[in-house]
């Protein structure tokens, strides 16, 4: 893979940026992710990551209030999917969904037509690799099709993220020049925007027209991407009712890099964005025994101003992630309250499975 999308930063072409890009190492991707929630209580998540030898790693999670919540089928047991060959714009699994950019930046449209099942619900695996289908899952024909559009630019995660946030991530780690040299090895380009994510839906005999939500969505290519190098993290993306769209993440990988990284950022109700410079929160405080509390608080920082949000986790879907099945997500769907102001999100939350 060309070291232009390894992560070294520098000025990127945003047609080459968007589509989909040759996969030459073993452990490379490319992948496109979507999430979306209103305050009705609708949550909508769909990751397709592209990997080598024709596989994407997927996942979906729709809930649909007083009906249900449903994933895809494969979900029950892996991740790793078959995916057909297409254009470099689009990401197509033989299962039914495709992912394509319209407009690089401002429009992409995300298709589904097959069979989803019923949810997983909250899961702690115990082992790596793929599990078996349970009986009581319900598969239930489904379609869709759906428009994503901008609220704005791009958060670039090379050359945007607080010099503050990442000086803090750095200081408390034993620096080496072997440090340094993981850190180049390890950098991914990755970059954000928030949208909104509108269209239909049918679930069964459950028809839903005209749906509307505020949606982030992310692009990451990268030359080596394995989910197990990742001990756990937490992923906050959300929005508040006064417009405000918000990402605070907390990773830690110690083997690779860094065990405690912060970052993320801030959209403004004006379209302003602007990074986050620190993240008070504690992975080891939170649910290190893997039971993760369903209410819990934090704090994070931006230009000066600190913002203190209470989250309380509604539902969670559990899976696998990763080429090698060694990791588990729990995707929280949350509704929050940051500073007097309502919101509605996801809270997704990593454990490494085995050795933990």
């Amino acid at each position: 893979m060309n070291s232009q999308w390894g992560g070294d930063g520098g000025e990127r072409d945003i047609q080459e940026m968007e589509k989909k890009h040759d996969l030459k190492e073993e452990w490379s991707a490319d992948a496109v992710f979507f999430d979306a929630s209103n305050q009705d209580g609708w949550y909508f998540t769909l990751g397709t990551a592209q990997r080598p030898n024709d596989i994407i790693n997927l996942f979906f999670i729709l809930r649909i209030p007083e009906v249900g919540t449903f994933v895809n089928e494969e979900i029950h047991t892996e991740t790793n999917v078959k995916s057909i060959r297409c254009s470099e714009k689009e990401w197509k699994t033989e299962s039914g969904f495709v992912v394509s950019c319209i407009e690089p930046m401002k429009k992409w449209r995300l298709r589904f037509n097959g069979k989803l099942a019923t949810t997983p619900g909250k899961i702690n695996f115990v082992k790596n690799g793929a599990e078996k289908m349970k009986d009581d899952v319900e598969i239930i024909d489904a379609n869709f099709d759906l428009t994503w559009t901008n609220l704005g630019g791009q958060f670039d995660f090379d050359k945007m993220c607080s010099p503050t946030a990442i000086a803090h991530s750095l200081a408390i780690e034993p620096w080496s020049r072997g440090l340094f040299d993981k850190m180049r090895a390890s950098h991914q380009t990755h970059y954000e925007q928030f949208g909104k994510l509108v269209g239909d839906i049918k679930i069964g005999n459950n028809e839903k027209k005209g749906i509307r939500m505020t949606s982030m969505r992310d692009h990451t290519i990268a030359g080596y991407r394995r989910w197990s190098d990742i001990r756990r993290y937490i992923m906050m993306i959300y929005h508040l009712e006064d417009g405000t769209c918000i990402h605070t993440s907390v990773i830690s990988m110690p083997e690779t890099v860094f065990s405690h990284l912060e970052f993320g950022y801030i959209v403004t109700p004006s379209g302003e964005t602007k990074p986050v410079d620190r993240v008070h929160f504690s992975l080891p405080n939170h649910g290190e025994d893997r039971d993760f509390p369903n209410d819990f608080h934090y704090s994070f920082e931006v230009e000066g101003k600190t913002y203190h949000a209470d989250v309380h986790i509604k539902e969670v879907v559990s899976f696998k992630m990763g080429l090698d099945q060694a990791c588990q997500v729990n995707e929280g769907m949350c509704e929050y309250l940051v500073d007097g102001k309502r919101g509605w999100g996801f809270a997704e939350v990593e454990y490494r499975i085995h050795p933990y």
